[in-house]
């Protein structure tokens, strides 16, 4: 009998050390299930801010790409009023040495212009003088007769 009591005293120890036991992993597995959602709650914020930071990623890309496409069609444009601009200032060159031109044939139709005022101007005064000198002559025959 004293056998049995011993036996059921050490049963009776070893059960309470492993209610204990039970207790504390209890207790243990309770405290890895809310570290566990604690862990699941920060990785829902974790994808929530990935998924933030993809989308503004995104948006931002896209603006830089608006703001790239729109640089690129300013230097073509500026590109092409360049082009433009240089054609402008060929045509002008080419107005511009078009007009001396014809401004040294204006300046060379002048002189020939004042010379042949010169030779007329000499040519009247010579024809006048010679009328004069006819006139004179046929004065002097009409009072000789």
């Amino acid at each position: 009998m004293q056998r049995l009591r011993d036996i059921s005293h050490k049963k009776s120890a070893k059960m309470t050390r492993l209610y204990s036991q039970v207790r504390w992993l209890g207790q243990h597995n309770a405290g890895l299930v809310l570290q566990s959602v604690d862990a699941n709650t920060k990785m829902t914020d974790l994808e929530a801010r990935r998924q933030a930071l993809e989308e503004e990623l995104a948006r931002t890309a896209g603006e830089r790409d608006v703001q790239r496409a729109a640089a690129e069609q300013k230097a073509q444009e500026a590109k092409a009023q360049t082009a433009e601009l240089q054609r402008t200032r060929t045509a002008f060159k080419l107005k511009e040495a078009e007009l001396q031109r014809k401004e040294a044939e204006l300046q060379r139709k002048k002189a020939t212009i004042a010379t042949l005022t010169g030779t007329l101007e000499e040519k009247g005064k010579a024809l006048e003088e010679r009328e004069e000198a006819l006139r004179n002559v046929m004065l002097l025959g009409s009072s000789r007769s």
